[in-house]
């Protein structure tokens, strides 16, 4: 019966298992000769195992069994553990710009997040990286992520954004979103829900972040909110992961609610009138028109056009104008007290008492 040889020891480099050969055979005075006569392999081919260079395969395995005595399943242990880490030492050797692709990441910021683990040695760091990218390689990364993902982003025109940093910041979305149960999507159901949380813009943020996320979930949409990252000053992104199902991220550089507000209701604009995205990932190269489009519903939604003009037409409201209106229409005086400052109704620095202030870290 053949011996079996256990080990919890598993080496930091790559060990081929003719390392254990070559001891066994002098261990037990048996030449090189003489074994591949009685393995019925060449001398070559023994030589080439012994030393790595050949592949110790599945046959080969159980014919050493018969020869030494040491189970299959030990020796096709070792040629597996000696190939895996033989093809990750090559591959931490290979790619000669990963240092520069790693010191393209804010790596302090996604640590704090949770998001990677530090690691010391720049090819280590490449592999955390490109594990939390879910990619191959680092072509594989500026392939996928580079010509697609980066671009969905709502940004800010007054900021370049940093390609790693948004890409980074995608990612961190796309795998809270993972984690996050939905039902099949429902058009009806998310007009709903939109009813539901436009409502809930009167509630504090604790309750309508709990309940953005139930209600938009029971309708086929998971809501993430993802904490900025420096250089990407990125408002918010949605996407379509199959023909059932879509996300909203919203970032955590907003400082109060109505920002939010605008944003959500924008990216749920995206999700109702572009048709298109079902086939895939939405908000993919979107031309002006179709940000004008989505700006259009969730200005239109929030506050009612005829509402709106009945309002501002009655001359520049007070405070307690403003407190009367959005009660009346059912939404936070702060959405109202926003909109009035964009549209120049009153000055910039009027009525921001009226915003709930967000405090993302506590």
């Amino acid at each position: 019966m053949a011996a079996e040889m256990k080990s919890t020891w598993v080496p930091d480099v790559p060990v081929p298992p003719g390392d254990t050969i070559r001891e066994m055979l002098e261990a037990r005075g048996i030449p090189q000769s003489d074994f591949a006569l009685r393995l019925g392999k060449s001398e070559k081919f023994v030589s080439q195992l012994i030393n790595g260079k050949a592949t110790l395969s599945h046959e080969t395995a159980l014919e050493l069994e018969k020869v030494l005595g040491v189970s299959s399943a030990f020796w096709n242990n070792a040629e597996a553990t000696y190939r895996d880490l033989l093809a990750r030492q090559r591959t931490k050797e290979a790619a000669p710009d990963q240092t520069e692709w790693v010191a393209s990441f804010p790596l302090k910021e996604m640590e704090r997040h949770g998001w990677i683990a530090r690691e010391a040695n720049p090819a280590e760091q490449a592999e955390e990286l490109l594990s939390y990218f879910g990619v191959s390689t680092v072509q594989a990364y500026r392939d996928y992520w580079g010509s697609e993902k980066r671009l969905a982003a709502r940004m800010s025109t007054a900021y370049t954004p940093e390609t790693s940093a948004v890409a980074a910041w995608l990612r961190a979305g796309e795998r809270m979103a993972e984690e996050i149960r939905t039902e099949p999507f429902s058009e009806s159901g998310f007009r709903i829900a939109l009813g539901v949380l436009r409502g809930a813009t009167r509630l504090t943020p604790d309750e309508w972040i709990a309940l953005m996320r139930k209600e938009c979930a029971h309708a086929g949409v998971a809501v993430v909110l993802v904490p900025d990252l420096p250089k990407t000053r990125c408002h918010a992104v949605s996407w379509w992961t199959s023909r059932t199902r879509a996300v909203i991220q919203l970032g955590l550089r907003y400082k109060t609610d109505d920002q939010v507000w605008f944003s959500f209701f924008h990216e749920a604009g995206h999700i109702l009138l572009d048709e298109r995205g079902r086939s895939g990932i939405s908000d993919l190269d979107r031309g002006p028109h179709i940000e004008t489009r989505a700006n259009r519903f969730a200005t239109d939604y929030l506050i009612p056009p005829a509402e709106y003009d009945v309002f501002v037409a009655a001359g520049r409201p007070s405070k307690a104008d403003v407190r009367a209106f959005a009660k009346r229409i059912g939404i936070s005086p702060s959405i109202v007290a926003g909109r009035l400052r964009h549209d120049g109704v009153i000055p910039r620095t009027w009525m921001h008492d009226l915003h709930v202030r967000l405090d993302w870290d506590r």
